[in-house]
């Protein structure tokens, strides 16, 4: 017969062990990133200057990784982080989407590469990048 007082108290002992309060380190990441060659991308920089906006001229910026939350770009200009932006992708069909977006983070180790963020979760384009993926290659 088995003492269930006994393995109660070795279980207690046995869960100590285990700290789910703990934060692990890991990737946060929840959406899937897409490799896409196919995906035309710009920025546009806003400013707010004395109760009137301004936009600067497009520019150019190779797309890294895309998911329906952010992108991951490479450029010769320099970005400044936590900059809001407008991110244009444009498909190969001429689908454009124009995204309201925050410049997160400067890729570690990579001086050219910038990490940016959706103002908001975009299911249009998610829905989209799987319609048009032709490849099934994945970051």
């Amino acid at each position: 017969m088995v003492d269930l007082e006994k393995e109660f108290n070795n279980f207690d002992d046995w869960s100590e062990e285990l700290d789910f309060t703990k934060d692990p380190e890991s990737n946060k990441r929840i959406a899937v990133r897409y490799v896409r060659e196919d995906i035309a991308a710009s920025v546009c920089k806003i400013s707010l200057h004395f109760f009137w906006f301004r936009f600067t001229k497009d520019i150019l910026v190779e797309l890294i990784d895309i998911s329906s939350k952010g992108v991951l770009i490479a450029t010769n200009k320099k970005l400044k982080v936590n900059k809001k932006i407008i991110l244009t992708l444009t498909f190969e069909d001429s689908k454009t989407f124009k995204i309201n977006a925050k410049i997160v983070r400067k890729a570690p180790g990579q001086e050219n590469h910038y990490g940016i963020k959706f103002d908001r979760f975009n299911n249009d384009l998610g829905d989209y990048l799987l319609e048009t993926q032709r490849k099934l290659v994945f970051r």
